[in-house]
């Protein structure tokens, strides 16, 4: 267009002069023709004007072709500054595949200059690999394609993501332009994170669980092979779907909306059906996958086959719960004919005998206090044990408990200074549960005590909890201990020369936290030890049964 507006005022220019020149040359001629004086021969006279017009065509042509030149370097000075402002390789071919322009980014890249370049080919400058490359996309382009392509060249090891177009005039493609990025890193990093992808892959692969991984909709976007017989899948079915049951798609979604909006990892233990009718339990673990934006896109399940362990555990408390049971009976018969002996239904007992059956009944005691111990474990933990809740005043409770503990009290010359700080301490709970619970921290207390030394036991009110806590002088217990004083079979008693079988405070812990409440321990280096628990409080108007969970 800008040529186009130059051309036409030149062209006016241009034909103002002409007209005038040759009218000029006309009358020159004609008087020279006709004047008597100058006569000239008529082929003479066609020479003067065939001369006097070609010297006319090579002065305009001499002052076109300057002008055009002039207006081309200036606009190819705009080009050059336009493209060299550019990040990307540009490059402008003629109509034969030669070299006319390119800008200094594609010159740094090929280390030559553009009058190194100007007039030449793509064999003359590269490999042979690149430039048959190079010169099948120019010669696309120039039958009139646009071409898009992604190229390595093996002169700068780079990767580059070139387009080629024709440029075109009504007579047709008169020169190529192609602009080239390098996207070198991109590649580079595509292809890592493609290696990362297939390790990962590989790894999910060969792990010995069920492994698979959703989107936001729910579809399977991968599975190792153990998962396809827990996704229930066939041969034929689509990776990306799966076929539930209406009831078990209904969980499913709920657990990923669960996941997905509280971006919380999930673990439940489920009997699955799997695609041969085969049941087995299922310990599953699901948590979100989070990107770098923080921005949940997907979850990952790990569903591990726990049917041996769970088979195996419920033979185990069948076992326990069985033997506890009929371990019961014979104790309890015992310590029935212990207190006919100690109340002389049978005769007279003189002082060493007496002393003798009681520390006999104190052994059957302690035998039926760990044999419901044991039982009352199994039951938490199988969820079949039911919580009486019924008013109960904990302080009047702690006292109780104190009173049956005299005996240990009184063996290792302990007291207890008991502080309650507030009043009302009475709340809805299962007392006896309750009170099983407080005799086995106040009972610990006593046993790893000090001898001649103060229990205090405080019982407070904080804000909607009752607070029970025992404050002993006892041995100082390393932080590695104190992480597992609440998990199941794990005793310290031999540390200390005690007897105990690790299910006191295991099942204190099950208790507690069946009455929504939380229990804890603290240990000092200055020989100090501090157990307690909170309770929620809660009114009942009547009595109420609810199932441990």
């Amino acid at each position: 267009m800008i040529y186009k507006n130059l051309f036409k005022k030149r062209e006016k220019v241009l034909m103002s002069f002409k007209w005038t020149f040759q009218i000029a040359i006309s009358i020159f001629i004609i008087w020279v023709y006709f004047n008597p004086q100058t006569k000239l021969h008529s082929i003479i006279t066609i020479s003067l004007m065939l001369i006097f017009y070609v010297l006319q065509s090579y002065i305009e042509n001499r002052a076109l072709l300057k002008f055009i030149s002039e207006k081309q370097a200036d606009h190819e000075e705009l080009i050059s500054a336009i493209c060299n402002s550019s990040q990307d390789l540009i490059i402008y071919k003629d109509f034969q595949g030669r070299y006319l322009y390119c800008n200094q980014v594609y010159l740094n890249t090929i280390n030559m200059s553009l009058e190194d370049i100007k007039g030449k080919r793509e064999i003359d400058i590269f490999s042979k690999k690149d430039a048959i490359v190079l010169s099948r996309i120019s010669k696309r382009a120039l039958h009139g394609q646009v071409i898009k392509k992604i190229i390595k060249l093996e002169k700068s090891k780079n990767v580059y993501d070139l387009t080629a177009t024709p440029l075109v005039l009504a007579k047709g493609v008169f020169g190529v332009l192609i602009i080239a990025r390098d996207i070198t890193k991109e590649e580079i990093l595509k292809s890592e994170l493609e290696d990362q992808e297939q390790m990962f892959r590989s790894v999910l692969l060969g792990m010995p669980i069920a492994t698979y991984l959703k989107d936001l909709s729910g579809n399977v976007t991968y599975e190792n092979k153990m998962a396809t017989d827990f996704l229930g899948l066939t041969d034929s079915d689509n990776a990306n779907k799966w076929h539930y049951e209406e009831k078990r798609a209904d969980e499913i979604t709920n657990e990923d909306n669960e996941i997905i909006n509280n971006r919380q990892i999930i673990c439940r233990e489920k009997l699955i059906t799997l695609k041969n009718n085969d049941k087995r339990w299922f310990k599953i673990t699901k948590c979100p996958i989070i990107n770098h934006e923080k921005k949940i896109i997907g979850i990952c399940s790990v569903a591990r086959d726990i049917d041996a362990e769970k088979t195996a555990a419920e033979q185990r408390e069948t076992f326990v719960a069985t033997l506890t049971h009929d371990l019961k009976t014979p104790t309890i018969a015992q310590i029935k004919a212990l207190d006919l002996l100690l109340n002389e239904h049978m005769g007279p007992l003189n002082d060493e005998q007496r002393e003798l059956l009681v520390l006999t009944k104190d052994s059957c005691n302690f035998m039926y206090d760990m044999l419901s111990t044991l039982l009352n474990t199994y039951k938490y933990e199988n969820g079949d044990f039911a919580l009486n809740y019924e008013k109960c005043n904990i302080v009047s409770l702690v006292e109780e408990v104190g009173n049956e503990l005299d005996s240990m009290l009184k063996e290792k010359n302990v007291t207890i200074q008991l502080d309650k700080i507030g009043c009302n301490f009475e709340t809805a709970c299962d007392r006896m549960q309750i009170k099983r619970v407080i005799t086995n921290i106040l009972g610990n207390a006593i046993s790893y005590a000090y001898n001649n030394t103060k229990i205090l036991v405080s019982i407070k009110k904080e804000e909607n909890n009752i607070q029970f806590e025992t404050n002993n002088s006892s041995p100082y217990i390393n932080p590695e201990t104190m992480q597992s004083l609440f998990k199941k079979y794990v005793s310290h008693a031999a540390k200390f020369n005690k007897i105990g079988v690790g299910l006191g405070l295991y099942l204190s812990k099950q208790i507690i936290d069946a009455h929504n409440g939380d229990i804890y321990a603290e240990s000092f280096k200055d020989n100090h030890n501090i157990f307690g628990f909170r309770l929620p409080m809660k009114e009942v108007v009547k009595e109420e049964m609810v199932e441990a969970k």
